[in-house]
């Protein structure tokens, strides 16, 4: 299916600008219209005032079409736009190109005014005249807004997001486990991801020490636990969303090659298993994560790994996978 990742800067702001800009200008424009038509047999507009109403109502939904129904039609998938996110944007800009067209109809007619007495040839109230201003103002801050947007490019909420899944398998006695944590690059220190990490399912005591091969995660359980941490970093573009994905890593962790990495950890029982993943989400098109992976005699790919006793290490698998 076709999606739209990601969303674009400033997004609040064009969607109050937009649709009250296209509001206010029709209806000042109907009262500028309505005046204006009692000078002639049809319609008509001033020439000033008609190419800035019809540019400014053109612009918005011009916009939106270049942005979404145009990629929704190359992708063969128009079901986003039922989406009411989508949908009144889109009813919005529509009718901001019907408007324009008629704008424009009545603007090609103001040939056909004719002379009539000094009364209808007064210039609209004054009110009329700067709401029509003030309303053209907004627009094109609007439009401005929504083009300066589109230039930069969509942003992405972006977020990490660390697991573990023990398993101490036979054993009845509390095993300890230490684990490789997500660590920072940018500041050479434990990712605040971890700030957020709670056991949600089984129990566990847990925290964060130093051992002389880094920074781990000390666990103690006696059966099942998983522990996990979400957190949320913030808006990034494409360059800033693409740097940010690589500034998580692991503790303890070696590299094998390109893509398969080891990560030391330890148990003090035989016979557990481990499964622990980070990924990075970029929230716009792009998830980095890295899982650990192992082989038992009936599973040569497992995620779940087998471990011994004491120190050993585990075999990460690094992947970047793309999403529309």
């Amino acid at each position: 299916m076709f999606l739209f990742p990601g969303t674009f800067r400033y997004l609040p702001i064009q969607a109050i600008l937009l649709p009250s800009g296209i509001i206010s200008v029709t209806v000042f424009s109907y009262l500028h219209l309505s005046y204006y038509g009692k000078a002639s047999d049809e319609v008509v507009c001033p020439v000033s005032i008609g190419v800035i109403i019809t540019l400014m109502c053109l612009s918005p939904g011009l916009i939106f079409i270049a942005l979404f129904v145009i990629p929704g039609l190359c992708y063969g998938q128009l079901q986003p736009l039922l989406n009411p996110f989508f949908s009144i944007p889109f009813i919005l800009g529509n009718i901001g190109i019907v408007l324009g067209a008629l704008s424009m109809f009545a603007m090609l007619r103001i040939n056909r005014i004719r002379k009539v007495p000094g009364e209808l040839r007064l210039k609209p109230k004054r009110w009329k005249t700067k709401g029509l201003w003030l309303s053209i103002a907004i627009l094109t801050v609007g439009v401005i807004i929504a083009g300066a947007s589109v230039l930069s490019g969509p942003v992405g909420k972006t977020e990490v997001a660390y697991d573990v899944r023990l398993d101490t398998g036979t054993s009845e006695e509390e095993t300890t486990f230490f684990l490789p944590v997500p660590i920072d690059e940018s500041i050479r220190e434990v990712a605040d991801v971890m700030n957020e990490l709670n056991v949600v399912d089984g129990t566990a005591d847990w925290e964060i020490v130093d051992t002389a091969h880094g920074k781990a995660l000390e666990v103690r359980t006696k059966a099942k636990c998983v522990l996990s941490a979400e957190k949320e970093c913030g808006y990034k573009g494409w360059e800033e969303g693409d740097e940010w994905l690589y500034i998580y890593n692991f503790s303890m962790l070696q590299r094998i090659n390109r893509n398969d990495y080891e990560v030391r950890v330890f148990a003090s029982t035989a016979n557990a298993t481990l499964r622990i993943r980070l990924s990075m989400d970029d929230g716009i098109n792009n998830v980095l994560g890295y899982i650990s992976v192992g082989s038992t005699p009936t599973d040569p790919f497992t995620y779940e790994v087998p471990l011994k006793e004491g120190w050993q290490t585990v075999k990460l698998a690094r992947s970047l996978m793309c999403y529309d």
